[in-house]
């Protein structure tokens, strides 16, 4: 409990804080027909989703991959023919390569997932739970960006194959903690992009800023970008659109960033903007503290969906807006079912 409430009190500490100290910069609405629950007709649904990674189109229907920070990796159709859209959950199953690697985690906290199509493979982010007095630093032997191959191809496989651990500059571990690790994570076929959550004062506080490492895939030259000046406070997602424009999510302030960097990967251009994260068919309930944004990917067409992460601990409405729910809608709170939003891109 003593290690729950050092993680959770301060993360609603620099919600509140940056909230309050920054000014808005314009509010995303939904396209039509969403927010949807994250959970199909036959009841199955993710479960405290972290990552989302659109991989294509099959039989007009959208095929994305998720992770869940509790270990579980899931496809998902989207029909966008119906309104509202409908999903199907199917998950991915782990080789006993997996296992036998996962057993030995105290938590299989995958944060991010991302196709890459030129390799042909996933890529997983997972952070650190392994903290001790005997060993404080054991789970930065464990955190890092994961290759997985798989069966099949992206749109049908069932089974996750192998999984090694990506050898990076040592530098990028510099501010991990317990805990605190890379949430957001992208690759264009020349550079990775990793996002630290955020960087933690020496008493386990959140600050008010963070990093975006960028490693060139071939020589592994890094380069890092501090987002004081950004105005960007924890980063849970990322995404690039090639190697000079990237987009990501702001979960402490409940943004979405775009950043276009020169050729040396100085910034030259951000904007923000604040997502509106209502309850599906409940426009007027966007305000719930549960309801953290955590990913962030583009379809072919320039919209992003974004899934959130529900703090379970605090993911239900109050007494006053539960009058407004049906049971169903009751149920997939007491269920934690994450939800899934769309929006269109508008940063220019």
């Amino acid at each position: 409990m003593k290690h729950l409430l050092r993680i959770f009190i301060p993360l609603i500490a620099i919600f509140v804080f940056v909230n309050f100290y920054y000014h808005d910069t314009g509010l995303l609405k939904n396209s039509p027909g969403y927010p949807v629950w994250m959970k199909d007709v036959d009841g199955n649904k993710t479960d405290q989703t972290s990552g989302l990674n659109f991989t294509g189109v099959k039989n007009t229907k959208k095929i994305f991959i998720s992770a869940d920070d509790i270990g579980k990796i899931n496809r998902i159709t989207v029909d966008e023919s119906v309104n509202p859209p409908t999903l199907f959950i199917e998950q991915i199953h782990y080789s006993e390569n997996l296992k036998e690697l996962f057993s030995k985690f105290k938590k299989t906290d995958i944060e991010e997932i991302i196709y890459d199509s030129t390799t042909k493979k996933i890529y997983i982010s997972i952070e650190g739970h392994e903290y001790s007095s005997n060993d404080p630093e054991i789970y930065k032997k464990k955190e890092g960006i994961y290759e997985i191959t798989f069966n099949k191809d992206i749109y049908t496989t069932d089974t996750l194959q192998t999984i090694k651990r990506l050898e990076l500059p040592k530098e990028i571990y510099k501010y991990t903690f317990d805990n605190i690790s890379f949430e957001g994570f992208s690759a264009t076929r020349d550079y990775f992009f990793i996002g630290l959550e955020n960087f933690q004062t020496p008493k386990n506080e959140f600050t008010d800023s963070t990093v975006i490492y960028i490693i060139n895939r071939k020589t592994k030259e890094l380069h890092q970008v501090n987002t004081r000046e950004l105005k960007i406070s924890s980063i849970s997602g990322l995404f690039a659109k090639d190697n000079f424009n990237l987009y990501g999510i702001d979960r402490n302030r409940r943004n979405v960033f775009y950043i276009r960097f020169s050729q040396d990967f100085t910034p030259e251009k951000t904007e923000i903007m604040t997502l509106d994260l209502p309850v599906p068919n409940h426009p007027e309930m966007n305000k719930l503290l549960g309801t953290a944004p955590e990913s962030i990917t583009f379809d072919h067409d320039n919209n992003f969906y974004v899934a959130i992460d529900p703090w379970k601990d605090v993911y239900k409405p109050d007494i006053t807006e539960r009058k407004k729910l049906s049971k169903d809608e009751l149920n997939n709170f007491n269920e934690f079912v994450p939800i899934l939003y769309k929006f269109k891109n508008e940063f220019k």
